[in-house]
């Protein structure tokens, strides 16, 4: 039987946003292939033509990359072929150059036996269940992959060094640190030594992992992992660098540490990355995350600018983005958002902005930095499992009396002195809490009272 052949799916494998799952477990080079037609036909369909495709670095991507591959090519589109590329490297470039359709083969944070693939339409925009995603499960799942006659063509290219000098634009230190990138054997390891090597007037660059290798044998592809930090860690104190970032797998998110090895909570970087951009262009807005600190909106207003809440999740940021024309948005898993990037995420550019931060702070170090951030007491994230997430979140609307509230996402309520943001997992019976407050002891009392509402 052909690849195309099989109409038979592991549905758990579309998710909101993307594909992923385990290889070999439904998701294989039989299913790519479909997937492949799948997308090419939906892109087809509105008028397309041309589509990149990419990989990250896991074991079983090249095969799947392939096959993949070879379904667009029969639903009648070209492919550019950019072989291994990190996902903002990607899409940045399928949108720039105008292609109709971007794809990479990834699984982003995730464990080497999984593999996925993330969909995007033209300009940068991802295909979620309710635009286009959902339209291709169906496809797949009820074997309705007509073949185009004509077929497509490849065309292989390579970017990494046109995507490092457009990235450089975006550099510019009063003076040269010495910072340190950890890759993690991921997709972006070619990247990181480009720019290494391109910037080294402007920056020195130590980088560690960056031999693309799917066995991920130094640490985990999630940078947040126990112990994926200590290597970075090791190398920021012995070096004496300004400051360390790591990589997940594809690098979309970025984690920070500062010079002394600790880690550098990630609202405290959205609010010390937005207020630069604030400051740089003379105004603007910042979108973040609902879970961040309310230091974060503080101290872009203190900066000039405009602050904007909204909820967790890549739809939320770059719709917030586009909706309001911000310069930047982030969230607290270490997605960072660029309006000047179509709204899209970019951990590599992060790391060249928190460059600029520290650099033109004139002698300020990172954890110096961020202190002024440090203002409030934090819960950080408290996953409770519940019976229903609406009803649950009905009844603590119900419970807790007077504040400010917020129905992004979840629901959200603010007080003087402290403020709680709860949300339903999309996967699982699962309520998200973050509290905060102006005191540790107020933090205490506030998020045991609400736990024991969501309990009861």
């Amino acid at each position: 039987m052909s690849q195309l052949g099989s109409n038979k799916t592991n549905k758990k494998l579309f998710g909101a946003y993307d594909i992923r799952g385990i290889y070999g477990e439904g998701l294989d080079e039989a299913f790519a292939a479909k997937v492949g037609k799948a997308y090419g036909s939906y892109l087809k369909s509105a008028g397309g033509g041309k589509v990149l495709v990419g990989h990250d670095a896991r074991t079983s991507s090249p095969s799947l990359h392939q096959s993949f591959i070879e379904g667009i090519l029969a639903s009648g589109n070209d492919v550019v072929d950019i072989g291994l590329a990190s996902t903002p490297m990607a899409v940045w470039y399928a949108a720039s150059m105008g292609f109709d359709g971007g794809a990479v083969v990834t699984a982003s944070h995730l464990g080497k036996a999984h593999n996925g693939l993330k969909l995007y339409a033209a300009k940068a925009k991802p295909l979620g269940a309710n635009n286009g995603l959902g339209e291709i499960k169906r496809a797949v799942e009820g074997g309705e992959l007509t073949e185009n006659k004509e077929g497509g063509r490849v065309i292989k290219e390579e970017i990494v060094a046109t995507y490092i000098r457009c990235m450089l634009e975006h550099l510019s230190p009063s003076h040269r640190l010495k910072i340190a990138i950890d890759a993690g054997h991921g997709a972006a390891g070619p990247e990181i030594i480009e720019l290494a090597s391109q910037a080294k007037d402007k920056v020195e660059i130590l980088y560690l992992n960056c031999s693309p290798d799917g066995t991920f044998p130094k640490r985990s592809p999630n940078p947040l992992d126990e112990g994926s930090l200590d290597e970075l860690v090791a190398l920021v104190k012995s070096e004496k660098c300004d400051f360390g970032v790591s990589l997940d797998g594809d690098a979309d998110r970025a984690v920070f540490i500062d010079e002394e090895g600790q880690l550098v909570p990630t609202d405290l970087m959205i609010g010390l990355i937005g207020a630069e951009l604030v400051r740089r262009n003379g105004g603007g807005s910042v979108v973040y995350d609902l879970r961040a600190s309310r230091a974060v909106p503080e101290y872009i207003s203190e900066a000039g600018g405009e602050a904007i809440r909204t909820g967790v999740g890549t739809n939320f940021m770059m719709n917030s983005i586009k909706d309001s024309g911000a310069l930047f948005a982030g969230e607290l898993s270490g997605h960072y958002y660029y309006g000047d990037m179509y709204a899209s995420d970019n951990a590599l550019r992060t790391a060249l902005e928190a460059i600029n931060v520290v650099a033109n702070a004139h002698g300020t170090s990172l954890s110096k930095l961020i202190k002024p951030l440090c203002r409030y007491a934090l819960s950080g994230e408290i996953n409770l499992k519940v019976n229903e997430i609406q009803s649950t979140l009905q009844k603590l609307e119900e419970a807790v009396a007077g504040g400010t509230k917020e129905h992004i996402d979840g629901l959200s309520v603010s007080f003087n002195e402290w403020w709680f943001a709860a949300r339903g997992s999309q996967t699982e019976p699962v309520l998200r809490l973050t509290v905060g407050a102006v005191s540790p002891s107020i933090l205490e009392d506030r998020t045991r009272h609400l736990i024991e509402i969501i309990e009861k």
